[in-house]
């Protein structure tokens, strides 16, 4: 009898640990709100090939992110995905030394500037094989090296605001094969970071549909990751890196509606591109938007683990402005919804989401992203009142409410991630957020019987 009553003990000791974790990593994935993905350290193919291309990395290009962190930041951002080609830094053959250290004073440097700005972020192992030519840059050995050293040099960074995603992208190994390895690597880096949340997703590219097909890992404390670039022929439209069949392609709208006659190219004749232009009425639609994402949110909560949309975005070079904000909404409305964080793809290269020509991120967009801050905070049925002014708006300190219907009694101010900072009382017609972190926030109104009124978008500078 004693030895059961041990056993029992025993059993739901480790039940209780693992709902713990998975509580933990459900709660840090609750918290990351709206993600950017900021590349330049993933792009090895500015190094040359002869140095296993980790000499691409230099302090110009570097510092450029400082800025770039902080104005992420303003925007209303609270998490950036960091693709990090760390297999560039290290010497191909055993013992897999850093050979270009700077690389990894880089990912130093950005991390103390996330964290400076309040970000959390997400350190993502980019392009282990590189483009594939490189013979033995992708073994299972060589990146379970790389990831001891990793694991050993962030361990102390704060895991509620530090994350490791082990790879980005598996692709060209099966299913089984994957599995083995992401389980020799969640074991690895479980023993030097104890408590860090891990993002891993599965083969086929990080692919919805792999994810969709696949159990979860023993290990509890991981948010499972995906990326969503459909419908591929709207988003990738023109992209010279992907299929040579969809470089051709110009002028596909999105949704379908907008213009229904879409040319095929010549060099798309008789390829997968011909057939999914002939069906893009059924593919180039909102409702097949959120349908695909629900399915991966069911099947977060048939198995009762958080997801994170680590990539979506569309390709700005040959697709026109209004479609891609209507994608971009879309999704946004549907993530909201669905209650999915996400990472849009990505800050300030040919996906990023500033108007043309500038370094800031066009007014519809703006209206995008609010599509998904407004579902998560229960908002979207409550309407922003037009008889309330609030100026100046951005604001350092003070911001003045002008109220025409004299019926507010409080205000309460919301962040983007859904926390509520604090309510206030009007003074003097004023309330002062000089404590207050710079960003974008909410501001919602009560009357004295504190039913809410409505709200007002506010940026604190």
């Amino acid at each position: 009898m004693k030895n059961l009553i041990v056993c029992i003990l025993f059993l739901c000791f480790g039940l209780n640990h693992k709902l713990s974790a998975q509580n933990l990593a459900s709660k840090r994935a609750s918290e990351m709100g709206l993600g950017m993905n900021l590349s330049y350290l993933d792009n090895y193919w500015g190094g040359s090939r002869a140095n296993h291309f980790g000499d691409f990395v230099n302090m110009t290009e570097l510092m450029k992110r400082k800025v770039m962190l902080a104005n992420i930041a303003k925007a209303g951002f609270k998490t950036v995905r960091l693709p990090v080609c760390f297999s560039a830094f290290a010497s191909i053959q055993a013992p897999y030394q850093w050979d270009f250290p700077l690389g990894l004073t880089a990912v130093d440097s950005m991390l103390k500037w996330c964290a400076n700005n309040n970000l959390k972020v997400i350190v993502d192992f980019h392009h282990p094989e590189f483009d594939g030519s490189i013979e033995g840059a992708n073994t299972i050995e060589r990146k379970l090296t790389l990831w001891k050293s990793i694991a050993e040099r962030y361990k102390n960074t704060d895991p509620e605001k530090v994350f490791f995603e082990l790879q980005n992208e598996p692709h060209d190994v099966t299913a089984t094969e994957w599995r083995i390895q992401a389980n020799q690597l969640i074991s690895t880096v479980r023993a030097i970071a104890p408590n860090h949340t891990f993002i891993v997703g599965f083969h086929d590219w990080n692919g919805r549909n792999a994810m969709i097909q696949s159990e979860p890992f023993a290990d509890a404390n991981i948010i499972y990751t995906f990326h969503y670039y459909d419908p591929f022929i709207f988003t990738h439209q023109g992209a010279t890196w992907s299929s040579p069949e969809i470089k051709d392609l110009r002028n596909i709208p999105f949704p379908y509606s907008i213009n229904p006659n879409i040319t095929v190219p010549a060099s798309a004749k008789g390829t997968w591109i011909e057939g999914s232009i002939k069906n893009y009425a059924n593919e180039g639609t909102d409702e097949v938007i959120y349908n695909a994402l629900s399915r991966a949110k069911d099947w977060s909560l048939q198995k009762n683990v958080p997801i994170f949309l680590g990539e979506f975005g569309s390709y700005s070079e040959f697709s026109d402005a209004d479609s891609r904000c209507r994608h971009a909404t879309a999704i946004y409305k549907a993530l909201g919804l669905l209650e999915i964080p996400s990472a849009w793809w990505e800050w300030d290269a040919g996906f990023s989401m500033f108007q043309k020509g500038t370094t800031e991120i066009s007014a519809c967009m703006k209206l995008a992203l609010e599509n998904y801050t407004l579902k998560v905070l229960g908002l979207n049925e409550v309407p922003e009142l037009n008889n309330i002014e609030v100026f100046p708006n951005p604001s350092q300190d003070i911001f003045i409410v002008r109220n025409t219907a004299n019926n507010i009694a409080t205000s309460e101010l919301i962040d983007l991630q859904g926390n509520m900072i604090g309510r206030f009382e009007l003074i003097n017609n004023s309330i002062t957020l000089s404590t207050q972190a710079s960003g974008m926030y909410i501001l919602k109104f009560f009357d004295a019987k504190n039913r809410i009124l409505g709200y007002k978008k506010i940026i604190k500078l």
